[in-house]
């Protein structure tokens, strides 16, 4: 990733966090990146590899690894996969407890 880009998605974030608005971070294409989770996505979390990237990424970002998701993309499926959709639904449940908690705080401040 170029420098200017992660310099200016940095500043973005640090932005947003001084406003209390919670990120989350959706790592995609998690199957491309695995030969395990590629042959079984229901070891997306199991995988080694999978780790060191969220950890990357939360490194690089500064974003907590709890709030970094895996998803896969459909991308050469042409029926619905439900393990695919498990990581999907995952992800956003996780955004929206995310955003009733972000909403919940500002309600109880007064500010909504």
């Amino acid at each position: 990733m170029d420098d200017h880009v992660l310099k200016f998605l940095k500043h973005i974030r640090s932005n947003v966090s001084d406003i209390g608005i919670p990120q989350v971070l959706l790592v995609t294409k998690v199957d491309a990146g695995c030969p395990l989770v590629e042959k079984d996505l229901k070891k997306v979390y199991r995988s080694r590899y999978i780790k060191q990237q969220i950890e990357w990424f939360s490194h690089i970002f500064g974003i907590p690894i709890n709030c970094i998701l895996p998803v896969k993309n459909y991308s050469e499926e042409i029926s619905l996969n439900d393990d695919i959709d498990v990581l999907a639904l995952t992800a956003l449940l996780q955004i929206l407890r995310f955003a009733n908690g972000y909403l919940i705080q500002k309600k109880n401040k007064g500010e909504l």
